[in-house]
């Protein structure tokens, strides 16, 4: 894994070549992402994913800045909740919203039926 540079090197391309710090941001969050293991790589490459729309979506970097801070205090809330309610939490998640999945034939099935619609047959 590449290392990390000092401060002060990291400042200096913060000032002088943002580009660079962002390049060098991808490299070490790609990396860490490979070096996790296949069950939580999906998830950690989604999480970066909501991170870079979130950067690019924020106007300055004082706005990046508190999005990625609220998104990281809601992760901890959610964390703090999990830990002092468990019982509560595993509730939440198996009462949580559910979808009617239909199967693509009927749906079309019923498509045809409807008046005014085209048959297709």
């Amino acid at each position: 894994m590449a290392k990390l540079p000092d401060f002060d090197t990291l400042l200096a391309m913060h000032r002088d070549d943002p580009d660079a710090l962002d390049r060098l941001r991808n490299k070490l969050t790609s990396e860490l992402v490979a070096s996790a293991s296949s069950d939580t790589q999906r998830r950690l490459a989604g999480l970066q994913f909501r991170i870079n729309m979130e950067l690019r979506r924020a106007g300055n970097p004082t706005a990046a800045f508190l999005k990625l801070s609220n998104m990281m205090q809601d992760s901890f809330s959610e964390l703090n909740f999990c830990l002092n309610n468990p019982i509560d939490a595993v509730k939440a998640r198996q009462n949580g919203p559910k979808a009617d999945i239909l199967p693509l034939d009927s749906a079309a099935r019923k498509q045809d039926d409807t008046p005014g619609t085209p048959t297709r047959h």
